[in-house]
């Protein structure tokens, strides 16, 4: 989910990719060392730290305005999308009456498996017991939730036994991740340059400006993307008595709040299980794995 947070650490980073191309210890296309950083310049940066505005280091700092948060309508309804897929690491596999479920070496357990059993004592037509994996799962305790379920099965570690008369199926899937957009909105980010003279100023708000004047769209550390737009830019020399000489750059970012959910691929149409996958009331891997 992208906020203020996650946006501003995003610009950082982009920042940082294209003004510093050989890391930032190297320092900038300017020539000098280089700080980005969220927030404001602090004492430090004027004086009291290894490197400081008087030495010769340049700073780029990242702040949003409160005052500039707006709403943006969106379409009602609320929708919502799939997005990544992930594919299981807990398996279901049937050979005769006998059921076993497996997890990958080194996984966390995650996806859906289960059985569906015809022949089981006292139920007519078939049976269906299905668990969806979470992380402290094991092979174990999901072949016990599932065998608890199905009349006549019993489930002894990672396997279950079904009645004699008992015809089975094996059903895996995997998972999708969901998202919702619960809320759009803009604001503005103001990306200042600092440096200690007009002329260092000058050559980093240029940098700046190059590296993000072709960018319209950043996505961030959860997978949000949101719109940045280059707004007003100035010099600002109120402190240039101290040495300081400033230039903030206004940014108008559009970006939604959305809402991440995991679910089962075969409660979101089968989407990305695979040819071997017969679609009906229930998803089954007709090849038993």
């Amino acid at each position: 989910m992208a906020d203020i947070s996650t946006i501003s650490t995003t610009i950082a980073a982009a920042l940082a990719a294209a003004l510093c191309p050989d890391g930032t210890a190297s320092g900038a296309v300017t020539g000098r060392p280089l700080v980005i950083r969220r927030g404001a310049l602090t004492q430090a940066d004027l004086g009291d730290a290894a490197r400081t505005l008087q030495q010769g280091c340049d700073f780029i700092t990242i702040a949003d305005l409160a005052e500039s948060w707006a709403r943006v309508d969106e379409p009602l309804g609320r929708p919502w999308r799939m997005d990544a897929t992930a594919p299981a690491t807990v398996h279901m596999a049937v050979s005769g009456t006998t059921a076993t479920v497996t997890v990958d070496a080194g996984a966390t357990p995650s996806g859906t498996v289960g059985l569906r059993a015809r022949g089981l004592p006292g139920v007519p037509g078939n049976a269906c017991s299905l668990h969806v994996a979470t992380a402290t799962d094991t092979a174990a305790t999901i072949a016990a939730t599932i065998a608890t379920a199905m009349p006549g099965a019993a489930a002894s570690g990672a396997s279950i036994t079904l009645p004699a008369t008992a015809v089975a199926q094996a059903i895996n899937a995997g998972t999708l991740s969901a998202r919702c957009v619960a809320r759009r909105q803009q604001q503005v980010f103001v990306i200042t340059a600092w440096s200690a003279t007009p002329a260092g100023r000058d050559a980093l708000g240029r940098a700046m400006a190059d590296a993000l004047a072709l960018t319209d769209w950043l996505t961030d550390a959860g997978g949000s993307t949101f719109r940045i737009e280059a707004r007003a830019t100035t010099n600002d020399d109120t402190a240039m008595n101290r040495g300081i000489f400033a230039r903030p750059a206004r940014f108008l970012v559009t970006y939604d709040t959305d809402l991440t959910r995991v679910v089962p691929a075969m409660l979101a149409g089968g989407t990305g299980i695979g040819p071997d996958v017969t679609r009906g009331d229930v998803l089954l891997d007709t090849g038993g794995g």
